[in-house]
């Protein structure tokens, strides 16, 4: 038996697969190499917060409308006007049962004149037929009728509601007492509630009001 050609052999094949060994090895690293790629870092987008969700109509209903609200005109004030005149209230006369008469002028007489209150004038009944206040009745204190006069006004006038009615006593005025002395007299019989015009007749024409003439009132 031939020991050194087996050995030969042998040593041959063992070389031979080491040497396919590296051939292969070095291949397989050339064509089969891992590659690891690492991609960039996405950016982060920070998440959108969801708008409100607009609401969904049921089937068969309608669809919601936005209500906007209609602005409320502004309220008008009126236009004020200046007032040119305002009307004067209405003085009271009432009855003054502890004095005999109170002196008044030509304001206060016109309203109590139109007022229908009753008017006696004092002076002559001569001067009195010449011009006299519409509506005075003659009543001289000089002549001697004078206390017929008032006791037929009384006998007019017996309920005491309508002796305390106005009345306005009146002559010519100035330094005249005539129409005081009548007035006392209607007081001292029961009459509460006379007045003195104390400007007199004169003061009447002065202020442009009507005149009537003769024996009537």
């Amino acid at each position: 038996m031939n020991w050194g050609r087996h050995f030969l052999e042998a040593a041959t094949l063992i070389l031979a697969a080491v040497v396919c060994a590296i051939v292969s090895n070095a291949v397989a690293s050339r064509e089969r190499k891992l590659v690891v790629v690492s991609s960039p870092a996405a950016p982060r987008v920070a998440a959108a917060v969801p708008a409100a969700a607009e609401p969904v109509p049921q089937r068969g209903m309608p669809a919601p409308t936005q209500s906007i609200p209609t602005p409320t005109p502004a309220k008008r004030q009126p236009l004020q006007l200046p007032v040119k005149s305002v009307k004067a209230a209405q003085k009271q006369f009432n009855p003054h049962p502890d004095k005999p008469y109170i002196e008044i002028h030509g304001d206060d007489v016109a309203q109590l004149h139109s007022q229908g209150a009753l008017f006696l004038d004092a002076r002559r009944t001569s001067v009195y037929e010449e011009g006299h206040i519409p509506g005075a009745r003659p009543f001289s204190v000089w002549e001697s009728d004078i206390d017929d006069k008032v006791n037929k006004l009384l006998a007019e006038r017996p309920d005491p509601k309508d002796q305390n009615q106005p009345i306005v006593v009146y002559c010519s005025g100035g330094d005249c007492e005539d129409s005081h002395m009548l007035a006392q007299k209607l007081w001292g019989i029961g009459f509460n509630n006379a007045y003195v015009y104390k400007d007199g007749f004169p003061d009447w024409q002065q202020r442009g009001e009507p005149v009537h003439t003769g024996t009537n009132p």
